[in-house]
């Protein structure tokens, strides 16, 4: 019985998240109400309050749940690997695993990276912050050697980033995901400018 019941609520909480998905994709964000969504998804009002207290709270719901779905992702390399990989072209294989995440959920980053005013960017980007600035070699290093301090480090590089996987997303993807995880590895391992002029740090 509770097996059955749990399935029943998964099962609604899918039409519940699948109506919201196609109404902001049809109408925005703005258009979409209670009433809206539980025609849409076939159910009654009641119903729909048995799992959420409004759309706020269904829109933080899918976005605590992508978050952590996220943040469980493997990170399997470590950054030291990029300078001694011998300029291999090979993607960095966590931030493989993240653009195949969200090209798999890319209905919900499609719809986030249209709108304004969501606290989702930011979560977004201080996910990506605090998994880089983890990955940061530190031992034995003085923060007075280094020339840039590692948080300003971290800061670019999770804004750049962001920034290349909303251009991303704003363009159609039309761009496989190992290629833009290939592209942000260039960018890490390489920097900007060496990038742009196409051009390899002497090892």
């Amino acid at each position: 019985m509770g097996k059955s019941a749990d399935l029943r609520v998964i099962r609604t909480r899918k039409l519940i998240d699948e109506a919201f998905l196609s109404l902001v994709e049809e109408n925005g964000l703005a258009g979409v109400n209670v009433r809206s969504l539980t025609a849409k998804a076939g159910i009654n009002r009641g119903t729909f309050y048995l799992h959420y207290q409004d759309i706020y709270d269904l829109m933080d719901r899918m976005e605590d749940q992508i978050i952590e779905e996220m943040d469980r992702l493997p990170a399997r390399s470590e950054p030291e690997q990029l300078l001694t990989s011998g300029y291999v072209e090979e993607p960095y294989p966590s931030i493989v695993e993240f653009i195949r995440f969200m090209n798999e959920q890319h209905r919900f980053f499609a719809i986030f990276f249209t709108q304004e005013g969501t606290s989702f960017g930011k979560r977004l980007k201080d996910l990506i912050h605090s998994r880089m600035y983890e990955k940061l070699p530190r031992q034995g290093v003085s923060p007075d050697a280094l020339s840039v301090p590692d948080e300003y480090i971290v800061a670019y590089f999770s804004s750049a980033h962001f920034g290349v996987i909303r251009h991303w997303f704003e363009t159609g993807r039309i761009l496989p995901p190992e290629q833009v995880a290939l592209i942000l590895t260039r960018l890490v391992r390489d920097g900007p400018l060496m990038t742009a002029f196409n051009r390899k740090l002497e090892p």
